[in-house]
């Protein structure tokens, strides 16, 4: 009898140190934060109320916005394609610049480290629901799980449109077997955001890189019947710098984008696409709102850092144009607010970076060890208070049709095909309607942007020179398309067709 005492103790002792091993392997690990990153498509600077656009209602984005830090100056670098959301995708997830991200018009594999898949080499579970368009090879070594992704660049009406799109969900194997959804796009990614975060915490007690990616309000422009009824044309007001053409024909305003509306461009239909583009963005919202509302009554709420932004901004009718094929701040520019714990609250700061930083500043949140192929910079030193801005500088593009320098006060616009430099006061003229080039004293202001232009071609691998830009610039799409004779460029066209 003697013996079992010191035996049932030593059972005792046995089964207590395996339970307390049991509940330590399920015990939730909040030594690294997790990481929500939200990315809209084509979503504009100047289209959130808390940031100062009274006509629009978005306050899920503005609770975002009083919660953490939004930056009024991000940029996207622009693009060698006409669909400008997959290079600018592209920067995101390698953290490169423009032309150096691997990716090309002849390749869409890259040989460089992935957000994604740098994070689930740190132990993370990585998600992604919604717009990818950064290609199949990328997608498998980025994410863990995928529920109703969209790979494609946007959805078609004659494939589904916004109501009806085809998406895909994956575990460990991508089948790309696709099935459509009688869902909007938003309703189904934040439908999958929101089933991610219940059941994770049954699934394992890794921290997560959530990849939401909406494609709202990308056209086709479709959303609820509430949503349209409440931006009616009639009560759209136009912007300042809106006119009926383009100032100047850059070169490619026969692209698809600028094909959603006749030229000239008439008040009556710029309203009614402003209406539809708000109607999408108030619907997007409240998807938003949605997730962020599981998120929060959720065990992650205090240990997540969340990202909203959008692969850059829209034009909508300013200067002539629809699309986002330019270097204008409409469409450059992109939406950017961060929240989580030590990023100061209802606070703003301009920023001055671009999208690629993405990757560097999360992984810096998360203790991860950035890979040394990054090239956008973290700007957690200005959330720090160690920096103003990121950048005095910054470099734009479109194709081998323009090229932008701009500092604090002036944007340079070159037209390389045209030879033909614009210059904005962006301080007195924030619309960038007057072009004061030929105005004394701006040739010192035009010849300090040229040469930092310069170096920053350098600096993100732009292949052009500017004494033969379109045969200088073949290695990303440089071809001068079919039917372009050189003796049109500068000329303003009445008729565009699809591209």
């Amino acid at each position: 009898m003697n013996s079992i005492k010191p035996l049932s103790i030593v059972l005792t002792l046995f089964i207590l140190l395996i339970t307390s091993d049991a509940a330590n392997a399920f015990a939730e690990d909040t030594t690294k934060p997790n990481i929500l990153l939200i990315i809209t498509d084509d979503q504009s600077i100047d289209t959130i109320n808390a940031l100062g656009n009274k006509a629009i209602s978005t306050p899920n984005i503005d609770k975002l916005a009083h919660s953490g830090m939004a930056f009024t100056h991000v940029f996207n670098q622009g693009s060698w394609s006409g669909a400008v959301c997959a290079p600018s995708r592209q920067m995101i997830n390698t953290g490169r610049n423009l032309h150096m991200t691997g990716f090309s018009p002849k390749s869409n594999k890259t040989s460089h480290p992935l957000l994604g898949e740098t994070f689930r080499k740190a132990g993370y579970e990585t998600f992604i629901t919604g717009k990818w368009h950064v290609g199949e090879n990328a997608l498998k070594r980025s994410f863990d799980i995928g529920s109703a992704v969209h790979e494609g660049g946007m959805a078609p009406i004659r494939k589904g449109g916004q109501w009806k799109p085809w998406l895909t969900d994956f575990g460990n194997n991508i089948s790309w077997k696709k099935e459509q959804k009688n869902q909007h796009t938003s309703e189904a990614f934040a439908d999958a955001a929101i089933n991610y975060i219940e059941q994770k915490g049954d699934r394992n007690s890794q921290p997560f890189l959530m990849y939401v990616a909406f494609t709202a309000p990308h056209d086709p422009r479709q959303s609820p019947q509430s949503y349209v009824d409440k931006y009616p044309a009639e009560n759209m007001t136009l912007p300042p710098n809106f006119v009926p053409m383009p100032e100047i024909d850059a070169g490619d305003y026969n692209i698809r984008d600028e094909a959603l509306m006749t030229f000239p461009r008439t008040e009556k239909q710029t309203k009614e696409f402003i209406g539809e583009y708000y109607a999408m963005i108030e619907h997007l919202d409240h998807q938003i709102g949605r997730i962020l509302d599981t998120l929060e009554s959720s065990k992650y709420a205090d240990n997540t850092y969340i990202i909203f932004t959008s692969d850059h901004g829209l034009a909508v009718g300013k200067h002539g144009l629809a699309g986002k094929q330019s270097v204008y701040d409409h469409s450059i520019r992109a939406p950017f607010i961060m929240v989580g714990k030590d990023i100061p609250k209802n606070t703003q700061a301009k920023g001055m970076f671009y999208l690629n930083s993405i990757f560097a500043t999360i992984a810096e949140l998360a203790g991860i060890d950035a890979p040394e192929t990054l090239q956008g910079p973290s700007i957690l030193p200005i959330i720090r208070g160690e920096k103003d801005v990121m950048n005095d500088y910054i470099y734009g593009s479109y194709r081998h049709f323009q090229r932008m320098a701009r500092s604090h006060r002036y944007k340079l616009v070159y037209y390389p095909l045209l030879k033909k430099n614009v210059l904005f006061d962006l301080k007195n003229d924030p619309w960038e309607m007057n072009d004061i080039s030929q105005q004394a004293g701006s040739d010192k202001i035009i010849a300090k942007l040229t040469t930092k232009l310069e170096e920053l071609k350098v600096v993100v691998g732009d292949p052009l020179t500017n004494d033969d830009p379109a045969n200088s610039y073949q290695p990303f799409t440089g071809k001068v398309r079919p039917g372009f004779q050189k003796d049109q460029i500068g000329v303003k066209q009445t008729v565009f067709t699809e591209h």
